[in-house]
């Protein structure tokens, strides 16, 4: 009974290795940082959901930025049309001349 389960536990770590090929170095880097800081399964949970919300909220700042910045632009259009009014109407007294 013992062989059988060394021999599924070493066919599952062949997989393993399969399947990080090339990344087989990154994955010890990182299985040592974990054991390092102690993390837990649920810790690990925990920062990849942490991290998948952060870049959702850098897109919606992204979002909400560009947004921000075409209301200050539209608002810079409009003082400019304002001022040029301003200005027709104080040359010519009055703005019927506009239209």
């Amino acid at each position: 009974m013992k062989t059988i389960f060394v021999f599924l536990k070493m066919g599952w770590l062949v997989k393993i290795y399969n399947d990080l090929k090339n990344d087989f170095p990154i994955f010890l880097c990182l299985h040592k940082r974990i054991k390092k800081e102690g993390l837990s399964k649920h810790d690990i949970a925990v920062l990849v959901k942490s991290h998948q919300q952060l870049q959702e909220m850098e897109h919606r700042v992204n979002l909400y930025s560009n947004f921000i910045r075409g209301q200050q632009l539209q608002k810079q259009q409009l003082e400019q049309e304002i001022n040029k009014l301003k200005s027709k109407k104080n040359n010519d007294g009055d703005i019927s001349s506009l239209y």
